[in-house]
């Protein structure tokens, strides 16, 4: 198994299920198709310094669901920063667009293959471009 090329994928594809989400494109019965990638003990740094858990986003989304019209993510300038047989830290750039809006932030993610292979997120750090 390649970590860093499923870690991409990875990002890829949340990028897409949150974006159904906040456009409402998508079921509320889904909200595993976003938190199901990421591992329980789950902790991102937002951009402003704050710290979210799974806990903390598995209560954030319902909230969310269908708020973000015209919303899309989209990740592109991949670094692989570290990577063994079971984890990768993947560095990235991130666009988030609304009709209104754009912005821009660099993120760097901790990815751990669990025994049976699959990629979860444990770790996700975002810095404001």
């Amino acid at each position: 198994m390649d970590i860093t090329r499923s870690a991409q994928q990875q990002v890829h594809d949340f990028n897409q299920a949150i974006t159904l989400w906040f456009r409402g494109e998508t079921n509320r019965e889904n909200i595993n198709d976003v938190l199901g990638r990421l591992h329980q003990d789950f902790i991102m740094v937002a951009p402003d310094g704050s710290v979210k858990s799974h806990e903390d986003l598995a209560a954030w989304l319902p909230k969310v669901f269908g708020t973000k019209q015209g919303f899309s993510a989209v990740a592109d300038q991949f670094i692989v920063s570290y990577s063994a047989d079971n984890i990768a830290i993947i560095v990235y750039h991130e666009m988030q667009k609304t009709p209104s809006t754009i912005n821009n932030r660099r993120s760097s993610a901790l990815f751990i293959a669990d025994g049976e292979g699959k990629i979860r997120w444990r770790h996700l750090q975002e810095t404001w471009l």
